[in-house]
C-alpha cells in the first residue's frame, strides 16, 4: 500500500514538473521574442519556395539571430509600459538582464556567419536591420508622437527588407517579383501592427503616440484592416495575372479569410491576448500555405498512385 502511494506520488510530481517545464517553455517562446524570430525565418523560407531558389540553414540562422535580439530587447525595454496592456509579458521580463547578453552573442555569431557564407554588403545590410530594430523602442517609436502611424510603417519596412535581404544574401539581382513580394509583406505587417495597437490603445494615448486606433477612434481601424487585407491579396493576384509572380502565389488567398477571422475575434474580445496571437503567427502561416501550394501537385500525383 505504501509503495503504491509512493508510485502515485512520484507520478504526480513528474506530471507537475513536466507541466511547469511546458509552461516555462511557452512563456519564453511567446514573451522572449522567439515567435517573431521564427516568423522572420519563415519569410525567407517562403521566398525560397516562391522563387524556386535554394536556401541554406545559415541564412535561416542569420535571420533568426537578427530578429530574436530585436524583439527580446524591445519587449524588455517596454516591460514597464506593458504592465497596463500585457501584464503577463511584463511580469515575465521584469528585471530580465539577458537582453544585452543576447545582443552581444548574436552580433558575434552573425559576424562569423556573414564572413563565412555571404559578402560585405549583405553583412552591412544585416547589421543595419539589427541596429534599426534595436533603436526602435528608444528612438523610432517616439517619432509616432509627431508622425501618424510611423512605428507601424517602420516595423513593417524592416520586415519587408527580409525579402530583399534574401536576394542580397545570395548575390541575386532584385526582380520586380521580389519588390512586389516585399510590398505584400509590408502591407500585411502594417495591418498586423495596427491590430496590435488596438490592444495598446490606452497606453499609446497616455504616451501621446499617434497610432491609427488613437487617431481614428470608435473602432474605425477595423474597417481599414479589412481594406488592407483585401489590398494585399489583390496585389498578388495582379502580379500573377501579369505573370510577374508564379501561380503558387495564390496560395496566400486563404490567409485573407484567416485574417478576417482573427480581426473579428479581436473586435469582439479586445482584451483577450490569445486573439492577438492569431495575428502574430501569420508569417508562419504564409510559409505553410506556400509550402502546401508548392507541393500540391506532388501530393496529387502521390494520392492518385495510391488510389
Amino acid at each position: 500500500m505504501v509503495s503504491t502511494f509512493k508510485y502515485v506520488s512520484n507520478n504526480t510530481n513528474i506530471r507537475i514538473d513536466i507541466e511547469k517545464m511546458i509552461i516555462s517553455f511557452w512563456k519564453e517562446f511567446i514573451f522572449g521574442g522567439h515567435l517573431f524570430a521564427l516568423g522572420a525565418t519563415c519569410v525567407v523560407a517562403m521566398c525560397s519556395l516562391l522563387f524556386g531558389l535554394p536556401i541554406g540553414p545559415d541564412l535561416l540562422l542569420v535571420t533568426y539571430l537578427i530578429f530574436y535580439p530585436i524583439y527580446l530587447y524591445d519587449y524588455t525595454q517596454g516591460a514597464t509600459d506593458d504592465l497596463m496592456t500585457n501584464s503577463a509579458r511584463a511580469s515575465y521580463l521584469s528585471g530580465n538582464k539577458k537582453a544585452y547578453f543576447v545582443v552581444a552573442v548574436s552580433f558575434a555569431v552573425l559576424t562569423m556567419l556573414f564572413m563565412q557564407f555571404s559578402n560585405l554588403i549583405t553583412m552591412l545590410l544585416g547589421f543595419v536591420v539589427l541596429a534599426l530594430g534595436l533603436l526602435y523602442s528608444s528612438y523610432f517609436k517616439k517619432l509616432t508622437k509627431n508622425i501618424i502611424a510611423f512605428k507601424n510603417f517602420f516595423v513593417s519596412a524592416v520586415w519587408a527588407l527580409l525579402v530583399l535581404f534574401f536576394f542580397f544574401y545570395y548575390s541575386i539581382p532584385i526582380t520586380a517579383a521580389a519588390l512586389i513580394m516585399a510590398g505584400f509583406v509590408f502591407t500585411r505587417m502594417v495591418a498586423i501592427q495596427i491590430l496590435f495597437d488596438v490592444r495598446d490603445v490606452e497606453g499609446d494615448r497616455k504616451n501621446g503616440l499617434l497610432t491609427i486606433p488613437v487617431v481614428l477612434g470608435s473602432h474605425k481601424e477595423f474597417g481599414l484592416l479589412k481594406c488592407l487585407n483585401i489590398a494585399s491579396i489583390a496585389l498578388l493576384a495582379f502580379a500573377v495575372y501579369f505573370h510577374i509572380l508564379p501561380l503558387v502565389s495564390l496560395s496566400f488567398v486563404p490567409v485573407m479569410f484567416y485574417a478576417f477571422g482573427y480581426i473579428k475575434k479581436v473586435k469582439s474580445s479586445m482584451n483577450n491576448y490569445t486573439c492577438y496571437l492569431l495575428a502574430a503567427v501569420e508569417p508562419i502561416i504564409w510559409f505553410s500555405v506556400v509550402f502546401f501550394g508548392s507541393n500540391l501537385g506532388k501530393l496529387t500525383v502521390l494520392v492518385s498512385i495510391m488510389l
